[in-house]
């Protein structure tokens, strides 16, 4: 009889988990509630980029709650294209003359700023009023990291909105077949006209293969894959990406948590008679603390044997062993 007791310390990372359908837009513009008339004009950034001490009678929570989304544009016989949906909730005032709103590819360092100005006599009448201003026409590529700000004009210091945004890169969804030992891919939110690729691996320091990747096809109609698995491990991940170069990969590690999947980790021990040796090694990443014990006949209790605790994240291996039926590891 053998015990173990193990602490596992497992790091998943869940990216995009509670991404939406992209919702699709046939033009894309700008809009102003409260039924204030806003336009908006390229700009190149540089005559904005000074901030200015706010006047005192200048809250800085003036501008607030800036919120992005990725949209698709879709027109009728031409390829889809990727947009940046930027929401933010601006409070009028007469020292301010419009907002700045402008975006920064973390990958490439191209920048791209749109100025947005508000019909002068309207926004003096409702004065302390809060407007939201929407604007969807900054073009993005899939799995772009970018950094967007949000600043009045003039560019007063201490009133700026900030956020780093990641375009969706694709949402994967997914159903286990236990008796077929297959797990069934969705992918949802890519581009139609681009391959996409799904494979299992095993989430060490890097995710690790696990039998060959499958192919998504753009054009076709039906985006899901079945993969064939040999163990739900802890460790097993679902991991998908686009078929174009240096594209982020998103995963999914749906069986980290449950006695059901951790119980295959003890299966590994192994005694070798040849060389007297007695060892386990871990099928997912762990920090183990392992001891050689002695059943006691009298309570069950297994009494740790002198000498023989070993920390390890990786293999625990004991040698000359000898064979002795009370002989556990715990």
């Amino acid at each position: 009889m053998i015990s173990i007791h193990v602490q596992i310390l497992l790091i998943i990372l869940f990216w995009n988990s509670d991404c939406q359908i992209i919702p699709r837009i046939e033009e894309c513009g700008l809009s102003c509630s409260q039924g204030i008339h806003c336009k908006s004009k390229p700009s190149s950034g540089i005559f904005n980029s000074f901030c200015h001490d706010a006047p005192a009678s200048l809250s800085s929570m003036v501008l607030k709650s800036m919120k992005i989304s990725t949209v698709m544009k879709c027109v009728q016989g031409s390829p889809c294209s990727l947009h940046l949906n930027i929401k933010g909730t601006l409070s009028l005032d007469e020292n301010i003359r419009g907002l700045e709103i402008c975006s920064l590819s973390l990958d490439t360092q191209q920048s791209q700023c749109t100025n947005v100005r508000f019909a002068r006599k309207k926004s003096k009448m409702l004065n302390g009023k809060k407007v939201q201003v929407q604007f969807n026409c900054i073009e993005v590529n899939v799995a772009q990291h970018i950094y967007v700000t949000m600043k009045t004009v003039p560019n007063y210091c201490e009133v700026k909105l900030s956020q780093e945004y990641y375009v969706e890169a694709g949402k994967l969804d997914y159903n286990v077949d236990r008796a077929r030992k297959i797990i069934s891919v969705n992918v949802s939110n890519f581009l139609r006209d681009q391959d996409y690729y799904v494979r299992l691996c095993h989430k060490w320091f890097t995710c690790e293969d696990v039998g060959a990747f499958a192919v998504i096809k753009g054009k076709e109609s039906l985006k899901s894959v079945s993969l064939k698995y040999s163990q739900l491990l802890p460790c097993l991940c679902i991991e998908g990406w686009l078929a174009i170069p240096d594209a982020r990969r998103i995963q999914l590690c749906p069986f980290e948590n449950g006695k059901y999947y951790t119980k295959v980790l003890w299966d590994n021990i192994v005694y070798n008679p040849a060389t007297q040796s007695l060892a386990w090694e871990p099928a997912c990443p762990m920090l183990v603390m392992v001891n050689l014990c002695r059943l006691m006949k009298s309570n069950d209790h297994c009494e740790d044997i002198q000498n023989s605790s070993k920390n390890s994240p990786e293999k625990v291996k004991y040698s000359r062993v000898d064979t002795h039926p009370r002989l556990c590891m715990k």
